[in-house]
């Protein structure tokens, strides 16, 4: 369990990495480029919403397998941490099987999706980007965060307690 968890836990990190570290920086200059040229040159690029708009919607995918694992979610911790550990474990293992749920619906959304923008050669507007990328992107997030959710719940149910979990709870 231990070498699944170090392999997803850099997978994930990689990919939060590439988002924040790469992508980031790279919508922030374009913009930067792209309001001087329009303001200054009055000739903006034509694109630069269009690559904003995926980028942005990357650093999110990127983000969330990474925010999940490391129990950075929104959640009522007044309440999580006032409850018995049972009922926080049964919390936690049904919170999972609605994640596992949802994401595999969206990645199975997704994978037609994939195959159908590839099949065609969708691509997008002004930049041509290939769509399929963009189906890509969200069938691997969706597979990471069942992985994710699959792991945890496995985890819960066999009452093994991750070090965030228990600093969060005050159990260290």
């Amino acid at each position: 369990m231990k070498t699944l968890d170090r392999v997803y836990a850099a997978i994930t990190t990689v990919l939060d990495m590439l988002g924040g570290w790469v992508i980031l920086p790279a919508i922030s200059i374009l913009v930067m480029i792209d309001v001087v040229l329009r303001y200054v040159f009055n000739s903006p690029f034509i694109w630069t919403l269009e690559f904003s708009e995926w980028g942005l919607l990357l650093i999110f995918l990127f983000a969330l397998p990474e925010c999940t694992r490391v129990d950075g979610h929104i959640r009522m911790d007044l309440v999580i941490n006032h409850l018995p550990e049972r009922v926080c474990d049964f919390l936690s293992v049904a919170y999972c099987a609605v994640g596992i749920w949802i994401f595999y619906l969206l990645g199975r959304h997704e994978w037609d999706e994939f195959q159908f923008s590839y099949e065609l050669s969708r691509a997008t507007e002004y930049l041509g980007l290939p769509i399929w990328v963009h189906n890509l992107a969200m069938l691997m997030t969706s597979v990471l965060m069942g992985v994710f959710f699959i792991l945890h719940a496995i985890k819960r149910i066999l009452g093994i307690r991750s070090s965030e979990t228990s600093a969060v709870r005050g159990d260290l």
